[in-house]
């Protein structure tokens, strides 16, 4: 949602965008997506809007009456669009996968402000560190650009755009990456935020800064992000780990909040469960970051506790502090939720994120089981009562630690998980025939010319007789990234091996779940499952699971 105006939204519904006012009554569709709000500050009532994703289409809308001028660009598949002030589109990162190109390329575009015409700044190999533009400056012949060549994290740079070249730090972090950054009346950035375990905001300009550290001091423990005009009104979005979000107007003058509304009003905070910062050394030295959520029973005890191992997907992706749907519910029947950052997540850096390609199966994996090991043996979880949990990769990784280290889970649940690598390379996929993609794939995982090497002595479908602990199988029936056939084929190989396999499928869902039915039918089979082979003793009294999924 974007404030097009102070009384009309732009609005993103999935399926396309729509302009509405303040009582949610639609005024125009607008196109495929909102992209953002023209200019700074004050509300324009114009936005940047996709038209037509597939050919790669732009436009600056009204917001009120979706009359819209279109953008232009060099041809390519945009990656990032980068605008000035006044809303001219000014930086395009573009990727090339043309028919007859040996390999698809990324490239930066500039255009001065004063011109029709575009220049090429940079190109690079999908699979290489490149930069990308992050706004242009009122400064001619420059740019603001995200960048980390030269450094692990990704920071925010100068560029010169005449010598074509980085030019000086402006804001980075030693070992976070810079998740965003926002300005509220100009066009450079007003704050940055990092991405460390936990969110962390540090303001530029004084005036928000002690605006920042009052609110803080109000709402401690939380993230606070603040909007508006700090001469008028302030509005603040406060979230946490046991609070979904909770909005508030900061009157300035009292330096006191009033509540505005709540998102997902439903959810209790006082029920929830706190989600604790921790880390630990794998076996090669490697620092792993993870988060850990205690139910109230192992808070009140000593005793160790039945352990749900939560793996995130991507790999190249990672979980953030703040409340989970899933890591409560699980909290809430009585179960630890562990949820290691393993090597190849994002967000810490080149060096950590490197650190995982081609780790499919084997130092990734380690991560994980050193962390299990590691909360064993400080106490915190039972031995006897471990459940591996993950979708997408994190159901590869829950199936592969069944195999791996079988004697550590006692139950495994896998959601649109893969589970033959070689095939996820050879076989249809909605990436398999993107050049660009099979790039990545060859550089993040391996190269498929060595499946018979590199991927079949990690892959769970070649190796389904060695798992000993109950599975359950989910999976989209129309998963276009990882299809069905992949947990079809699990299921088939464990049946034959005499393996205890539960199998799902969801109708009408791909990689992912979408509709609130589906949602509620995947915690009632997961539930049910851990209910029969991991059991709490005592699980405390809970809400139906369409509850929390409000």
């Amino acid at each position: 949602m974007i404030w097009a105006d102070n009384d009309v939204l732009a609005v993103n519904l999935g399926y396309d965008a729509e302009s509405m006012d303040l009582d949610g009554k639609k005024l125009r569709t607008l196109g495929e997506k909102v992209v953002r709000r023209v200019g700074f500050g004050a509300a324009s009532g114009e936005v940047i809007v996709v038209k037509d994703a597939r050919n790669n289409k732009i436009a600056r809308c009204k917001a009120r009456t979706a009359e819209c001028t279109p953008l232009w660009h060099p041809p390519g598949e945009p990656l990032r669009y980068a605008f000035d002030k006044q809303g001219n589109l000014r930086a395009v990162t573009l990727l090339n996968s043309g028919l007859f190109k040996d390999a698809s390329t990324v490239s930066n575009w500039y255009r001065p402000a004063d011109k029709p015409t575009w220049t090429k700044l940079a190109e690079f190999g999908v699979d290489e560190d490149y930069w990308v533009p992050a706004y242009a400056p009122d400064e001619p012949d420059t740019l603001v650009i995200s960048s980390r060549q030269g450094r692990d994290t990704r920071a925010l740079f100068g560029y010169d755009t005449v010598e074509r070249r980085q030019t000086e730090l402006l804001a980075g972090h030693p070992t976070q990456d810079i998740l965003s950054y926002d300005g509220i009346e100009q066009p450079a950035f007003d704050y940055v935020a990092t991405a460390g375990m936990r969110r962390e905001q540090v303001w530029f300009d004084p005036a928000w800064a002690a605006m920042q550290e009052q609110v803080d001091v109000l709402l401690p423990g939380r993230v606070n992000v603040m909007s508006g005009d700090p001469r008028r009104g302030v509005l603040v979005l406060s979230y946490g780990d046991v609070d979904p979000g909770t909005w508030y107007y900061f009157d300035i003058a009292k330096k006191s909040l009033v509540m505005v509304g709540k998102t997902r009003s439903s959810v209790d905070p006082a029920k929830m469960r706190p989600m604790e910062v921790m880390s630990y050394k794998a076996a090669d030295g490697l620092t792993i970051p993870a988060y850990l959520t205690r139910p109230a029973a192992a808070a009140a005890s000593a005793s160790p506790a039945p352990m749900i191992v939560l793996i995130h997907g991507g790999p190249i992706a990672r979980d953030h502090w703040g409340w989970d749907a899933e890591v409560q519910l699980l909290a809430n029947r009585g179960y630890l939720v562990f949820q290691p950052q393993f090597r190849g997540s994002s967000g810490f850096g080149r060096r950590f994120e490197e650190a995982g390609y081609g780790e499919w199966g084997k130092a990734m994996q380690d991560d994980i089981t050193d962390g299990v090991r590691h909360l064993v043996a400080q106490g915190i979880a039972d031995p006897q009562r471990i459940c591996i949990v993950g979708g997408s990769y994190g159901g590869y990784a829950a199936l592969w630690g069944l195999v791996k280290t079988p004697e550590l889970y006692r139950c495994g649940i896998s959601f649109a998980g893969v589970t033959d690598i070689g095939d996820f390379f050879s076989n249809w996929n909605d990436i398999r025939f993107n050049k660009a993609s099979r790039q990545r794939m060859k550089r993040h995982i391996g190269d498929s010319s060595m499946s018979a090497t590199l991927f079949d002595p990690v892959s769970p479908l070649k190796h389904a007789a060695r798992i000993k602990a109950p599975v359950l199988l989910m999976h989209g029936r129309e998963d276009e990234r990882v299809p069905i056939a992949h947990g079809r084929r699990m299921r088939n190989a464990l049946e034959a091996n005499g393996k205890t396999v539960s199998w799902v499928v969801f109708n009408e869902e791909g990689h992912g779940l979408h509709y609130q039915r589906s949602q509620v039918a995947y915690f009632e089979a997961m539930l049910d499952f851990l209910g029969k082979h991991l059991p709490v003793a005592a699980p405390a009294a809970a809400p139906p699971a369409a509850t929390v999924l409000e």
